[in-house]
């Protein structure tokens, strides 16, 4: 039954892997197909809101053109008719700007004046002129001014067009308002009984010069009149997208409706052949909304059935292509590989026979070796801990893994050695770290323990292995010499201060005696003698400070920080003034870089380095001592040159070492120590340092410290 069971299996999972192939072929080509038609839609949604920045644009364009007619008004006393043709004609605006019918003026008549300005009207030769319609009302307007006058726009002349109450809101918006208004759908004066087009009209206000124009009742009562352009939406907009006339020219049914809904009776514009509407279109339609100070036109656009052949769908023929042939050979390997299945299990069966008597060897070995071994896995969780660490505390492998080993971790440790290990496992590092753990009897004992990140012949991460040695006696022999280090430096400065103390009295007495026989004649040894006595005293006074300072070079004297060498120098430049005025020495220094360390080893470093080049001046030429540095790889590197006596090859190494003179002068305070403590210093910083010889003689200490 088993073995007809696998037959089957063999002979039916290629054919079903087949079909689930062409199944999701033909999904993924579905999806695809969807991907494609959305982002033809997104395509179509550009190229509509295109269109509606373009009208957007032009009629701001149109504004400003009305704008500077407004302005052409406040900026004369009067305007002709003339210079308004003249005006219009140098705009040339049926050039520049597509379906505007003209630039014109209507002019505010109140209704007593009206009889007065068609005598006036007539009088300048228009002797049929009259304001039309006729009627008795509170206040008239008249169109005297539009230009082009010829042709269609000769009918508005005259024309009160504050009669009509869709022109007329937009004429007491832009009038209350002081600001460019656009009417309603409207149909122009202008136009004839062929080729009728929907129309609307842009004003801006004009008053009447030096007139207050500040509240509302103020512009009302200082109106002079309107600068306008009728425009025809056809000619407005046929030029934004081509009219339909076949499939060829174009892919888009475009409406324009004045208002925010699309109501047949508010159709501005149509850019569809009458035969072609109801065509079908197989995305929806889109709608925006455009704004012009209050006038809302919304802009309908449909795409046409036809734009659907033009839809790229290589795309889904190459991956239903794909899919097809990936599920054939699919189909074949996965034949191919049921039928080499039975071989390649007898070689897994002896693989996994291989792979547990190698795990038989490893735990045999973990659990033979005096150190306590654990392993994690990718997870950060450990699961193996050998006989040796179960032995030590006491637990059993279930109490330890995962995290349960951190349960024997010391309180004040456990942060620390779970900052270590997760911080290294991120970044796949091997780590160190030292902490305390409770053995089986309670007692805390310390542990080193190092781990390191396993990777298969693939360099496919794996996870840990690490091994723990106790080390609890040594850090107790640690403790034991940090005590006694402590004890000595505290002896070395109470052994300081009780040495300090008679060499000050020597130079005090010395001196007071001195002062005491300056009236005596004293003999040469005597005066000799007190001076060996001060210059003993004095020296005896700079070796236990030297000393002092050589136990405690390698221990910070104050807070580690950033510290800028720059001040530092300029300190210790400071302090030794005196002497490079006695020596007649040039020191150069210029560079602003910072040092991570204490602020007083780096004078003492600075400090002693500037009072070796100073004191071991060659008599024959003028002291120049020169600092500078560079920083590589997070260290800064200084180079203090003088040009000194030098000191010769076989000797740079001894001068590093305590009581290492080359010279005794009694009238030096050299002690032999200065050279020790600043190699001390730089060595507790991690740096090194060394002399060299400075080109055209002298010496060249070359030093480093982290930046």
């Amino acid at each position: 039954m088993k073995l007809f069971a696998k037959r089957y299996l063999r002979f039916t999972l290629p054919w079903l892997a087949l079909l689930m192939g062409l199944l999701g072929t033909g999904l993924a080509g579905y999806w695809v197909k969807l991907d494609i038609e959305r982002d033809e839609y997104r395509q179509f949604a550009f190229f509509c809101d295109e269109v509606r920045l373009k009208i957007a644009g032009r009629l701001d364009a149109h504004k400003q053109t009305l704008l500077s007619g407004a302005a052409m008004f406040d900026a004369s006393q009067t305007v002709t008719r003339r210079e308004w043709r003249d005006y219009v004609r140098r705009l040339r605006s049926d050039e520049h700007f597509d379906g505007i019918q003209g630039l014109g003026f209507s002019l505010w008549i109140p209704a007593g004046q009206l009889t007065a300005h068609q005598a006036q009207l007539r009088a300048e030769g228009f002797s049929d002129y009259k304001v039309s319609p006729e009627g008795k009302r509170d206040a008239y307007t008249s169109i005297i001014f539009l230009e082009p006058f010829s042709g269609r726009n000769l009918s508005a002349f005259g024309y009160d067009m504050y009669s009509e109450p869709v022109r007329r809101a937009a004429m007491e918006l832009a009038r209350d308002e002081n600001k460019p208004s656009l009417s309603g759908k409207v149909t122009l004066v202008q136009e004839t009984v062929e080729e009728q087009q929907a129309g609307t009209l842009m004003y801006v206000p004009v008053y009447q010069k030096n007139r207050p124009i500040d509240t509302v009742e103020q512009r009302r009562a200082a109106l002079l009149g309107w600068v306008y352009s009728p425009f025809r939406m056809g000619d407005l907009l046929d030029k934004l997208v081509p009219k339909f006339q076949d499939k060829t020219l174009t892919h888009v049914h475009f409406r324009v409706y004045d208002g925010r809904t699309a109501q047949a009776e508010k159709l501005l514009y149509n850019n569809s052949a009458p035969s072609y509407e109801g065509h079908s279109h197989f995305l929806p339609a889109i709608e925006i909304m455009t704004d012009f100070n209050g006038t809302v036109w919304t802009l309908q656009f449909e795409k046409i059935e036809g734009a659907q052949d033009g839809i790229d769908y290589s795309k889904l023929w190459v991956i239903g292509g794909a899919g097809v042939v990936s599920s054939f050979l699919l189909f074949l390997l996965l034949r191919s590989y049921l039928n080499m299945h039975v071989n390649a299990a007898k070689i897994a069966y002896g693989l996994t026979s291989q792979l547990r008597e190698s795990e038989q060897r490893f735990r045999l070995l973990a659990d033979s070796a005096p150190v306590l071994i654990w392993m994690a896995g990718t997870d950060k969780l450990c699961f193996y801990f050998n006989k040796v660490w179960l032995e030590f505390t006491g637990r059993a492998l279930d109490q330890e893994q995962g995290n349960g080993w951190a349960d024997c971790v010391h309180p004040d440790d456990y942060q620390h050695c779970l900052n270590t290990y997760i911080s290294a496992f991120d970044r796949r590092e091997s780590f160190s770290m030292e902490y305390r753990l409770r053995r089986h009897d309670g007692e805390y004992r310390w542990l080193i323990d190092t781990g390191v990140p396993r990777f298969d012949y693939d360099r496919s991460f794996l996870g840990y292995i690490g091994s723990c040695v106790d080390i609890t006696e040594r850090k107790q022999v640690e403790d034991k010499l940090a005590c006694a280090h402590a004890e000595l430096q505290q002896f070395t400065n109470i052994a300081a201060h009780h040495l300090q103390e008679p060499a000050r009295r020597l130079v005090s007495f010395a001196q007071r005696l001195r002062a005491d026989l300056e009236k005596e004649r004293l003999s040469e040894d005597a005066t000799a003698s007190l001076h060996f006595i001060e210059q003993s005293a004095a020296r005896q006074s700079a070796l236990v400070r030297d000393i002092q300072l050589y136990l405690a070079a390698d221990q910070p004297r104050g807070a580690m920080a950033t510290v800028a060498v720059a001040e530092v120098v300029a300190g210790v430049l400071e302090r030794k003034a005196s002497l490079i005025r006695e020596a007649g020495a040039e020191v150069d220094y210029n560079n602003s870089c910072h040092v991570y360390i204490d602020r007083p080893r780096l004078k003492d470093i600075f400090d002693i380095l500037l009072g070796n080049a100073l004191h071991y001046r060659r008599p024959d030429r003028t002291p120049h001592v020169r600092i500078y540095n560079e920083v590589r790889a997070g260290r800064v590197i200084f180079r203090v040159e003088d040009n000194g006596i030098g000191i010769p090859v076989e000797y740079r190494g001894r001068v590093f070492g305590v009581f290492e003179r080359l010279q005794v002068h009694d009238n030096q305070n050299s002690t032999g120590i200065g050279l020790a403590i600043v190699r001390r210093i730089v060595e507790s910083c991690g740096g090194s340092i060394a002399l060299e010889e400075t080109p055209g003689g002298g010496c060249t200490a070359l030093f480093d410290l982290p930046e």
